[in-house]
C-alpha cells in the first residue's frame, strides 16, 4: 500500500473520550475534479496531533485512477499530477485506498477530523468514496466519538471576532483573501507546498495553531461547539447569539439573532433568525408559503445552521435592548418555530424533489436513500476482509440492498475485469463510453470528452498549460477511449 509514516503511531484511547482532550486528525484530498459523486480522490494526506496540535503521526496515500473516470484537466494542472502517475501499477486501486482510509479513521477514533473547506468539499468526497467502494461506515468521520471542524470557518470567525490573530492578505480591491495558498505564507509558513494534500494539511494545522495561540478564548469557544449538545443548549437558551458566516461576495460577519426552529425532517438543521434585519413580529402571521419565501429572502433573514458541523456560534457581543426583545418574542412563540421547521423541510423538498414514479436514479446519487440493514453492514465487513475480488463477488450476491448489489458488481468489473465474463466487461465499457460521449447538462455530473477537451482549450488560452502538457492529456484520453472501444477496462 502506498502509505508513508514518519512519526510514531498515536493511541487515541489514552486521551479518553472527553472533547477537551480529543486529538485532531487534519486531512486533505486531491481529486480528479469537483463532483463527489462522479470524481474520485487521487491523494489523501493526514496528520494526527494531540489536543495541543503537536504532530504525532503523518500519513500520505495515493491511488490509481478508476477506469470509468475522466480526470479534469484543470485538476491535473492545479495538482501537477502527470498522466503516467494516474495509472501507475505500483499504486493501490481506489477501492484499496478507501479501505485503508476507513481503517485509519477507526484506528484514530475518537478524533476531530479537521480540514480546510472540508465541510463543503472533502467530507462529501470521503462519504461518496466510502459509499462507492463498499466501505461499511459511509459516515465514518461522524461516528465512534469523532467530531468535525472546518478551519476555513474558524478563520471566518477569527476575521470577524479576533482580527488581530492573523495577517489577512487582500486582493486588488482590498478584500480579504481566504485561499490557503495566500493565508499560509502571509502568516509565516514560507515553504507551503500548495495543492499537494500533505502540504495543505501542514498549512491548515499551522493556521489553526496560530488561532489557538493568539485567540485562545475564541478557540476554546469553537472547540466547545464540536459537541452538538452544547450547540443545542446555546440555541435553546433563547439568548442573543452571533452566528459567523460568509455570504457570497461579502466578508465574513456575525449575524446577531437566535434560534427560530428546527427542520422537521432533519434534526441537525436549525433555523437562525437575524433580528437586526427583520422584526420577527412581522413574520409571525405568515402562512406556510410565506415562511418558505422568508427562508429564501435576500438579504437573508433566516439562516440554516447545522448543529453537527461545529458551527461558528457564540454569545453575542452586540445585543442591545431591541435585539434582546426580539429574541424574547421568538422564544415566546413556539408555534412560529414549529411552522418554520415545517417550512424548512418543505423548502428542501422543493430544491431536491424526490424522483417521480418510474424515474431512473443513478446509483451514485442514491447515497442518502437510507441506512444499510444490519445484515448488509456485516456483509460489507466480510467483503472488506476478503483477500480477492472472486471472494468479494460472492459476498456481493448476498446483499439485500439493491444499491450495494449494483455498486459491488460495478466495482468487480472496474477493479478486477479479468474475473468477470467478457460480456459483462464489454457491456461496462460501452456504458462508460456512452457517458463520456454524452452531453451532461448538470454542472455536478460526470465529465464528458467534449467538456474536458474544451477545458484544455481554455487552459491553453489562459497560459496555465503549454502545448506539450495539453498533448499529453489529450493522448491519455484517446488511449483510454481506444481501450474501451476494444471492450476492455483501461
Amino acid at each position: 500500500m502506498h502509505r508513508t509514516h514518519d512519526l510514531p503511531v498515536f493511541c487515541s484511547r489514552s486521551m479518553g473520550r472527553r472533547l477537551h482532550a480529543m486529538p485532531f486528525a487534519f486531512y486533505d484530498l486531491e481529486t480528479t475534479g469537483t463532483s463527489p459523486a462522479y470524481d474520485q480522490p487521487l491523494q489523501f494526506a493526514a496528520i494526527l496531533t494531540d489536543d495541543d496540535l503537536r504532530p504525532l503521526e503523518r500519513v500520505n496515500m495515493r491511488c490509481r485512477l478508476a477506469p470509468h473516470i475522466l480526470p479534469s484537466p484543470g485538476a491535473l494542472a492545479i495538482t501537477g499530477i502527470q498522466v503516467d502517475q494516474l495509472t501507475d501499477p505500483a499504486l493501490p486501486s481506489w477501492f484499496e485506498m478507501m479501505k485503508e482510509i476507513q481503517d485509519l479513521v477507526a484506528a484514530w477514533a475518537p478524533a476531530t477530523w479537521t480540514g480546510y473547506n472540508s465541510m463543503s468539499f472533502d467530507e462529501n468526497f470521503l462519504r461518496q468514496s466510502f459509499y462507492q467502494t463498499l466501505q461499511p461506515d459511509v459516515f465514518a468521520t461522524q461516528f465512534n466519538g469523532n467530531t468535525r471542524l472546518d478551519v476555513l470557518q474558524v478563520l471566518y470567525a477569527a476575521h470577524s471576532r479576533a482580527p488581530e490573530s492573523l495577517t489577512w492578505p487582500v486582493d486588488d480591491a482590498g478584500n480579504a483573501v481566504f485561499r490557503l495558498d495566500a493565508l499560509a505564507p502571509a502568516n509565516g509558513l514560507r515553504d507551503h507546498d500548495a495543492h499537494d494534500a500533505l502540504g495543505d494539511v501542514e498549512a491548515t494545522r499551522h493556521l489553526l495553531e496560530l488561532v489557538r495561540r493568539r485567540a485562545a478564548d475564541l478557540f476554546k469557544d469553537i472547540l466547545a461547539n464540536r459537541d452538538k449538545t452544547h450547540v443545542d443548549e446555546l440555541l435553546a437558551s433563547g439568548e442573543p447569539l452571533e452566528f459567523v458566516t460568509r455570504p457570497p461576495g461579502a466578508p465574513p460577519h456575525g449575524i446577531v439573532g437566535c434560534s427560530c426552529g428546527r427542520d422537521a425532517e432533519s434534526a441537525n438543521a436549525a433555523a437562525f433568525f437575524d433580528v437586526r434585519v427583520e422584526d420577527p413580529v412581522e413574520c409571525f402571521g405568515l402562512d406556510q408559503a410565506g415562511l418558505v419565501d422568508l427562508l429564501e429572502r435576500s438579504p437573508r433573514v433566516v439562516h440554516r445552521l447545522k448543529i453537527n458541523e461545529t458551527p461558528m456560534l457564540f454569545h453575542s457581543r452586540a445585543a442591545d435592548g431591541t435585539v434582546r426583545e426580539r429574541c424574547r418574542e421568538i422564544a415566546d412563540r413556539p408555534d412560529f418555530s414549529r411552522r418554520v421547521g415545517a417550512a424548512m423541510a418543505e423548502l428542501m423538498v422543493q430544491r431536491y424533489p424526490p424522483p417521480s414514479p418510474g424515474e431512473s436514479v443513478r446509483v451514485e446519487e442514491r447515497i442518502y436513500d437510507g441506512f444499510y440493514g444490519r445484515e448488509d453492514k456485516q456483509l460489507l465487513r466480510s467483503l472488506n476482509m476478503a483477500d480477492d475480488w472472486q471472494a468479494r463477488l460472492s459476498v456481493v450476491e448476498q446483499f439485500g440492498d439493491a444499491r450495494l448489489q449494483q455498486l459491488g458488481r460495478r466495482a468487480a468489473v472496474l477493479m478486477a475485469p479479468e474475473i468477470m465474463p467478457a460480456a459483462a466487461v464489454a457491456s461496462a465499457a460501452r456504458n462508460i463510453l456512452a457517458r463520456w460521449r454524452g452531453a451532461e447538462a448538470s454542472p455536478r455530473g460526470w465529465a464528458t470528452l467534449s467538456a474536458v477537451h474544451a477545458q484544455i482549450d481554455r487552459l491553453l488560452q489562459e497560459g496555465r498549460i503549454d502545448d506539450g502538457r495539453a498533448g499529453e492529456i489529450r493522448n491519455f484520453y484517446e488511449a483510454r477511449v481506444r481501450t474501451l472501444e476494444a471492450n476492455q477496462m483501461p
